[in-house]
């Protein structure tokens, strides 16, 4: 199973908002972090994916039953019927893929809900951008703030090489010193 890289992942966050979510290989990374924590059937996981982004992404069933079926195929998930439904569970095989592959994972996860709380943050600030902030953490300021660095970043995409450079040594600067911070709390 190819992984994107984790910089790819990351480019892909604010992409989130358009066509399809995720590749068919991180929809099985994904279902593999499920399964790690409790057997389910499809509709279960589709909830789980549901629950997880607040409503904002779920994978239709069109989607994830081939991915679990292509889970099933490499050895990494199994079957057992319950009733009239499939159970699905990780193996010890599926386990040590995701193992391997556990940053991946943890950067979908956080992608996906950084991407819910974002879509409810739109939705709460139209109306309140104090219910938005309670609601998310997020305060507006900081939200200013991003959308202004965002903003700067499109402002000039014409820009000679030294420039680039100048504004590489400052967001690498600013990056650490975000790092750095977050790291302290």
């Amino acid at each position: 199973m190819k992984i994107a890289s984790m910089r790819d992942v990351k480019k892909r966050g604010s992409d989130l908002n358009r066509g399809r979510k995720f590749s068919a290989n991180e929809l099985q990374l994904q279902l593999l972090w499920f399964l790690r924590e409790k057997s389910a059937h499809g509709y279960e996981l589709i909830k789980r994916f549901r629950d997880l982004s607040n409503d904002y992404y779920s994978p239709s069933a069109g989607v994830l039953y081939p991915a679990l079926a292509q889970l099933e195929s490499q050895g990494f998930a199994e079957v057992r019927l319950s009733c009239r439904r499939k159970n699905y569970e990780i193996t010890a095989t599926g386990l040590e893929h995701l193992r391997t592959y556990e940053e991946h994972a943890q950067v979908l996860i956080a992608t996906l809900q950084h991407a819910a709380k974002r879509m409810l943050w739109l939705k709460l600030a139209s109306e309140s951008e104090s219910t938005a902030s309670e609601v998310t953490g997020w305060l507006p300021e900081f939200i200013a703030a991003r959308q202004t660095l965002r903003a700067a970043l499109l402002a000039d995409d014409e820009l000679d090489h030294a420039k680039q450079r100048r504004i590489v040594e400052i967001l690498l600067r600013a990056a650490a010193e975000i790092n750095k911070q977050t790291q302290t709390d």
